[in-house]
């Protein structure tokens, strides 16, 4: 099985646009790894992209992605969802007025969010331009992947990925992944990308995560260590990383030696298992 994370950053990209903080100037100067662009995951094995984050065009320019014949959304956030509009490129030919539909798979519930949230607008690349099939389910197989859907979250629909070749299995939960509700097909991962981890409890301008209105929807390192250790997870890799947490790649670099099979995400990253 062979994925790429496509985009490994956060709401906003690394650099962002206006924000002079050291993460972000940094990323200008040395750009590559330093830079970040949305949260993305495409599946090589059978063509899949999972989100489309606004910049999602770019960033699979950038990662020499050239075929996409399979779509997910994990939930209806503007950083997941508001790069949909690459399916007018796959799918449809403007010039001919012809369309050749590519598969889009998501959750019911949160096919209804998505549409609530921007003006119908997987009903607009379903019914009127076709070139999406919309299909709603918790469950997929295509080829030799199996690909599990589940809704970790009931109160917000956010979308966990359980993906299985043969005897190898990798976890997505992108974002939004705290709290972490327990389900018996976690166990034995190979991985587990996961989301919105802080190492040390520090934030961007200095300010200590324990004070944050959002510190029940971040994981701690060690929060991180012992899910590993519960579900006998042979290695995590954190993505959506935002500038928030006020760490760059070489930082990142450095604190994965410490660590037993714990990485943190690039852009471009390959992952085989």
């Amino acid at each position: 099985m062979k994925l790429k994370i496509v985009g490994s950053g956060g709401m906003s990209i690394i650099p962002s646009s206006f924000c002079k903080c050291k993460i972000c100037e940094e990323a200008r100067q040395k750009g590559g790894r330093y830079e970040r662009l949305g949260p993305s995951l495409y599946i090589d094995d059978i063509k899949m992209l999972i989100d489309t984050p606004e910049d999602i065009a770019v960033a699979c320019n950038r990662q020499n992605i050239t075929e996409v014949k399979r779509i997910s959304i994990s939930h209806s956030d503007p950083d997941h969802v508001k790069g949909i509009r690459i399916v007018e490129k796959i799918a449809y030919n403007f010039i001919k007025e012809k369309s050749t539909p590519i598969d889009f798979y998501a959750l019911p519930e949160v096919i209804k969010d998505i549409n609530y949230m921007n003006c119908d607008c997987l009903k607009y690349y379903g019914d009127v331009l076709g070139c999406i099939s919309v299909n709603e389910t918790s469950h997929i197989c295509i080829d030799n992947i199996d690909i599990d859907f589940i809704n970790n979250n009931p109160n917000r629909n956010i979308t966990f990925y359980v993906i299985k070749q043969c005897q190898k299995k990798v976890i997505y939960a992108c974002c939004n992944a705290k709290p972490f509700h327990h389900n018996e097909a976690y166990f034995d991962a190979d991985v587990l990308i996961i989301s919105l981890v802080s190492d040390d409890g520090i934030l961007n301008d200095g300010t200590k995560l324990e004070y944050a209105p959002f510190k029940y929807e971040i994981f701690t390192l060690d929060e991180i260590i012992e899910m590993k250790n519960f579900y006998r997870i042979k290695k995590v890799i954190v993505t959506h990383i935002d500038e928030i947490w006020g760490k760059s790649y070489g930082y990142y670099k450095e604190l994965e030696k410490k660590l037993d099979n714990i990485l943190f995400a690039y852009d471009g990253m390959d992952i085989v298992v």
